[in-house]
Parts: C-alpha cells; structure tokens; sequence
C-alpha cells in the first residue's frame, strides 16, 4: 500500500432476519471516524430490528475515535432496548475492545453467523 495513499473506510447496511448488520472494511481512526459516525447515527441505523451487528471483520485497526462511537451506539441502542453485538477475529480490534472494557459491555464474537438470532 502507498503510504501516502488515504485510508478507505467502507461500510454497508443491510437486513438479516430481526438483525441490521453494519460492515465495515478498512481501518478506522481519527480521519475515518466521522463517517463510521454518520453511518451508525440514529437515523441510519435500523433500531426496530431489535439487534445491531457491527461486523469488524475487515477492520485491521481501530483506534480511541472508533471506540467511542462504539460506545455511544451501545449507549444509545440500551436506551431504546435494542441489542449491539461486535463480530471481529482480528487481534488488533479484539484487543482495544478488551484493553477499554468495551468487550464488557458489548457482545464480541467470530463470526457473522454466531451474532444473529435463530430463525
């Protein structure tokens, strides 16, 4: 990768059953962090599915931006009764949301199929 080339953050919405799954690819810090935010504001986000996924899986990095938005979506989401659950395998995520007690607070697990309720 060049060096001086931007970091992409890519994120798409969509249904799964009773779940809207958030998933983001790329790496998120203080220069992507404003557009995970307007992705995962209230109004983007589909509360009435009862369960949010955030799928990391295809995030390398996350930094202190990134978290706290995680945090304010998972204080938002208990506000209104709706589950969050972070799905990620990479080491580097799993850790910040370990070293900041997100992982606490916040359901993270391997894979997709793991987060969403049985049909």
């Amino acid at each position: 990768m060049d060096e001086g080339a931007p970091v992409v953050l890519r994120i798409s919405h969509r249904r799964a059953g009773t779940a809207h799954v958030v998933e983001v690819a790329g790496e998120i810090d203080a220069g992507t962090a404003p557009e995970l935010r307007r992705e995962l504001a209230p109004e983007a986000v589909d509360t009435a599915a009862g369960l949010v996924v955030i799928d990391l899986s295809e995030v390398r990095f996350i930094d202190s931006a990134g978290l706290t938005i995680l945090a304010g979506l998972h204080r938002r989401s208990r506000e209104r009764g709706v589950g969050v659950t972070v799905v990620t395998r990479q080491y580097a995520v799993k850790r910040a949301l370990s070293i900041t007690g997100l992982d606490e607070l916040i359901p993270v697990v391997a894979d997709l199929a793991e987060a969403l309720p049985a049909e």
